[in-house]
């Protein structure tokens, strides 16, 4: 007697194609920006929301995700930018469109310790991988926004 095959799960599968298509992207916020923008980090470019590409990606975003995310404070004091930023986590899994209220209470206590003379901006860079995102990697991608503007 042949071996029993496992069943094809389609959600199953539907799940592991929309981890893959955001491997190695993040979206991103300032408030210099209209809007949210996705980068891909491994190739550190910014992905058009109208290429092929960023509307696949759109659409794996519309599930819930386990979110990392990385708020920060821009700040400018002597031509010299700085900004104070911190790691945070999601313990569920959550909507694109729900991180803001889940974030906004450590946003605004960053915000309340940061001198209002140097203040020159907020943002932020959300993970639906839910990896780490270092201080120097974000750093780099504000830089890439003009976050400091």
């Amino acid at each position: 007697m042949p071996k029993r095959r496992k069943t094809y799960n389609k959600m199953k599968h539907l799940a592991m194609t929309a981890d893959h298509l955001l491997k190695n992207k993040v979206l991103c916020y300032t408030n210099t920006l209209k809007g949210c923008y996705m980068i891909d980090l491994k190739q550190s470019r910014i992905v058009p929301p109208e290429s092929k590409e960023g509307t696949r990606v759109m659409a794996a975003l519309m599930r819930p995700h386990t979110w990392s995310c990385y708020i920060a404070v821009f700040g400018r004091h002597d031509h010299e930018e700085y900004m104070k930023g911190e790691q945070l986590f999601t313990s569920s899994r959550y909507y694109q469109e729900d991180l803001a209220p889940v974030f906004e209470e450590h946003h605004g206590r960053l915000i309340r310790d940061f001198n209002p003379n140097h203040m020159c901006g907020v943002g932020w860079i959300a993970d639906p991988s839910g990896q780490e995102i270092s201080e120097k990697v974000a750093g780099h991608i504000f830089e890439q926004l003009d976050a400091w503007n």
